[in-house]
């Protein structure tokens, strides 16, 4: 083997190497997003319940003050901050 060949073997491996690592890199980013986007999703759900239960109470609301429905005192539970 000539030293040009085996430079060029050399730069070969290197350039691999170093592709391989970037790989690497750029699947663990992916999956960490992934990761990252399923609490984000998991967080939407809670706070959709969260207004869906606000909506309840806003319809009702309005319904009172239009007249469509009497007002009347609704024992209503106390809010725990818990939305899992």
């Amino acid at each position: 083997m000539t030293m040009e060949l085996v430079a060029l073997i050399t730069v070969g491996i290197a350039i691999i190497t170093v592709g391989v690592g970037l790989a690497g890199l750029i699947l663990n980013g992916q999956r960490n997003q992934r990761e990252d986007m399923k609490s984000v999703q998991k967080e939407i759900t809670g706070l959709r319940e969260r207004m869906a239960h606000l909506e309840g109470l806003l319809e009702g609301l309005r319904d009172v003050i239009i007249g469509r429905r009497p007002a009347v005192a609704e024992a209503v539970p106390e809010d725990t901050g818990q939305y899992e």
